[in-house]
């Protein structure tokens, strides 16, 4: 992946934006019939920066807000945002009293994702681990975090020709790859992915893998070689030394 304008975000934040962005702008969202180009524009999510922060209480904070020169020539009529509060740990938006200010977004650990990288990241994440996907019934115990969005890392970086790649690993951290050995494969296929977005149609290009193949069962190079080794055979006596007339 080019290392110029790279981002880096943790699955949890990219889980958040996707959740928020969910109600913010549903992916089936329709202009109506006599729109403008204005009124379509702002149905594209393209159009909307991302700013996301850690919120109160281990929640997450996530901002739209129009992007500059998006849409609108002389600027928007109106100042367009919107704040949600995530919480992650249930997957579900906090609900705030509409008459009181949205909350504010702390400047330590603030990120910005600009609309092109953010929608790139959301569509494959959506094509990723689909919302509506469930987990697999034969999955083991241990495989059943590698079907949660947020135990993914996101690198995003985009290319002069107008693509985006986005690549999920792994987070160490949410999901413990060292208890996976001998597992179904499912973290062959899930580890390490990378999508080619076209940020000019929205459409995702090309899909690869790749894979860090793990060992087939849990045992120590060390015991297997200890068990693979023969038996000691019995020390050579050595030559008596000539003693002296």
């Amino acid at each position: 992946m080019p290392e110029e304008d790279r981002v880096e975000l943790s699955g949890a934040r990219a889980a958040a934006i996707q959740l928020a962005m969910a109600r913010f702008l549903p992916w089936d969202a329709r202009p109506p019939a006599g729109a403008t180009r204005s009124d379509i524009c702002i149905l594209q999510r393209q159009s909307w920066d991302v700013e996301t922060a850690p919120g109160r209480d281990g929640t997450t904070l996530v901002r739209f807000s129009l992007a500059p020169g998006a849409c609108y020539r002389w600027g928007p009529p109106l100042d367009m945002e919107s704040t949600y509060e995530v919480d992650m740990r249930n997957g579900q938006l906090l609900e705030r009293d509409p008459m009181q200010p949205p909350p504010e977004l702390p400047r330590e650990g603030r990120l910005h994702l600009e609309g092109n990288i953010a929608a790139a990241i959301q569509l494959a994440l959506e094509d990723f681990l689909p919302s509506e996907a469930l987990t697999p019934k034969d999955t083991r115990p241990e495989e059943a975090c590698l079907y949660r969005p947020d135990s993914y890392d996101v690198t995003a970086a985009p290319e002069p020709t107008g693509v985006v790649q986005v690549r999920f690993t792994v987070d160490e951290r949410a999901c413990q790859t060292n208890a996976l050995w001998g597992s179904s494969g499912a973290l062959a296929s899930m580890d390490r992915t990378v999508h080619a977005v076209d940020i000019r149609t929205m459409r995702i290009l090309a899909v690869g893998n790749h894979a860090h193949l793990r060992p087939a069962a849990q045992t120590p190079i060390e015991e297997k070689l200890e068990t693979e080794k023969p038996a000691a055979s019995a020390p050579r006596s050595e030559p008596d030394k000539a003693q002296p007339d």
